[in-house]
């Protein structure tokens, strides 16, 4: 193997060594915006569904007080 190749053979490794540490440090980056999204996506999730029983509730509430109303209708004679 000449001096030629052997510095050839040494640029590659180099070259390689860099790209490895580029894309670690790309992946880092990428786990960390990941994670950020995913504690996002949770509050936002949290959130709705906090909403969403809030809803159920208020709901539940109007039916009652409907079918309250509803039963002393039941309850007049009218005829």
């Amino acid at each position: 193997m000449t001096l030629e190749a052997l510095k050839q053979l040494d640029d590659r490794i180099q070259a390689s060594v860099n790209r490895i540490q580029q894309l670690q440090h790309e992946n880092e980056l990428l786990v960390k915006r990941l994670a950020e999204s995913e504690q996002r996506f949770n509050e936002a999730n949290a959130h709705s569904n906090s909403e969403r029983q809030q809803h159920e509730a208020e709901r539940n509430e109007i039916k009652s007080r409907i079918e309250k109303i509803l039963a002393r209708f039941d309850g007049l004679d009218l005829g």
